[in-house]
């Protein structure tokens, strides 16, 4: 497999050397290829009439020798270099070496440009060229699936584990070979439970606690989780308050902080602190539960609803950002999931509910879980800033 440049690799100051020797053989191969026929480079009288000795190299030799420095050494294979500010000193002979030296001025992140300062020296340390290189270094285009980790070897960290999606989420994970850590606040003894069953299964898990209704306490989860593990390679948000409708006038801005906090501060937290070794490794999944609410907006979750939508515009902007370095991150979005919310309903409500959805049934949190499984392993791994329905049919305007 190719050994492609590596642009995070490159740090200011940085430099690298390579040697030209230049012969007849190699000016007269330069006329032939390039046409340049000019009696100066391969006629000793004419070379004379212009006050050398002898003919004189083809500059294009030296850029050459350049651009083999760049594209095999520094930045490497895979450099384009697309802008050129290279001044001529003095005249190169046959029997010339030339030592070439390129050294990173400049680092450009966002467009992935380096800009090199070249300078070419001919013994006894005369100067014969020197300025600057601008060179784009592109990723590789196919490079991802050799970064893309087994779904069985990843140790991902679901919050919310205790109850509902979380804890079908971290069930399927755990029974499909992934490591999970099961990131609950109250109900720790319903998340140990979900770890003995991985672990009959004969799976890795591990039960950790903290409160996740500020942004804060995600530092102590992820201490909490690496006390267990070596790393975490990906992250299921799927921790909640307690979701209650209420008219917009009764809703205090209170409320709408506290979902905020917990759907858009939260994520933000623990992606800040685990994204670094995500890119260090060139790898990462992260998956937020979001809602079909966002697409059929019911009366009374002004606040609910706001907070999933700014949650949304968060993954999309971090899936831009951490992109390059093969992190990918998306939403899942279910609609009314079975469970205490439609046992409260009651048989009428539901009914409705079911007779609206095309495959005419409700989603269960195994029916969540599948598209989040689907999401963290390799088959997803060119999936990115997508927010997928489990909605049974209900589409998405």
């Amino acid at each position: 497999m190719t050994r492609w440049a590596d642009f995070d690799a490159l740090s200011v100051g940085q430099s690298a050397r390579s040697t030209l020797a230049i012969d007849a053989a190699m000016i007269e191969k330069t006329a032939a290829l390039t046409g340049d026929d000019n009696p100066i480079h391969l006629d000793v009288e004419a070379a004379n009439q212009f006050g050398q000795s002898r003919p004189t190299a083809h500059g294009v030799i030296l850029l050459g020798a350049i651009s083999r420095l760049i594209g095999t050494e520094l930045p490497g294979p895979g450099s384009i270099w697309f802008k050129n500010d290279i001044e001529f000193l003095v005249p190169l002979f046959a029997g010339d070496r030339v030592e070439i030296a390129a050294t990173v001025r400049q680092l450009s992140t966002a467009s992935r440009v380096v800009v090199l300062d070249i300078t070419a020296t001919k013994s006894p340390d005369v100067v014969v060229a020197t300025g600057r290189a601008h060179v784009k270094l592109p990723a590789p285009l196919i490079t991802q699936k050799a970064n893309t980790m087994s779904a069985e070897s990843q140790v991902i960290l679901v919050t919310g584990a205790s109850g509902g999606i979380g804890k079908a989420i971290a069930e399927q994970l755990g029974l499909a070979g992934m490591t999970v850590v099961l990131g609950c606040h109250s109900r720790i003894d319903a998340a140990r439970d979900s770890v003995k069953r991985i672990k009959d299964a004969g799976g890795a898990a591990f039960a950790v606690q903290a409160d996740l209704a500020k942004a804060e306490n995600a530092s102590r989860l992820i201490d909490e989780a690496m006390a267990h593990v070596p790393r975490i390679d990906g992250i299921v948000h799927a921790a909640t308050p307690r979701i209650a409708g209420k008219p917009f006038l009764e809703t205090t801005t209170a409320a709408f902080r506290e979902y905020h906090e917990a759907y858009v501060c939260v994520l933000a937290e623990l992606v800040r602190l685990t994204a670094p070794a995500m890119k260090e490794r060139k790898h990462g999944r992260i998956v937020t539960i979001l809602s079909s609410y966002l697409a059929e907006v019911p009366p009374k979750f002004s606040a609910y609803v706001s907070a999933k939508h700014a949650a949304l515009g968060l993954c999309r902007a971090l899936a831009g950002e951490l992109g390059p370095w093969n992190i990918t991150i998306n939403a899942v979005s279910p609609s009314i999931v079975v469970g205490q919310y439609t046992d409260e309903l009651g048989a009428a409500a539901r009914e409705i509910l079911v007779r609206k959805t095309p495959l005419r049934r409700l989603a269960e949190p195994g029916d969540v879980a599948a598209m989040v499984q689907f999401l963290l392993g390799p088959n997803a791994g060119f999936v990115s800033g997508a927010n997928l329905p489990v909605t049974g049919g209900i589409l998405f305007p």
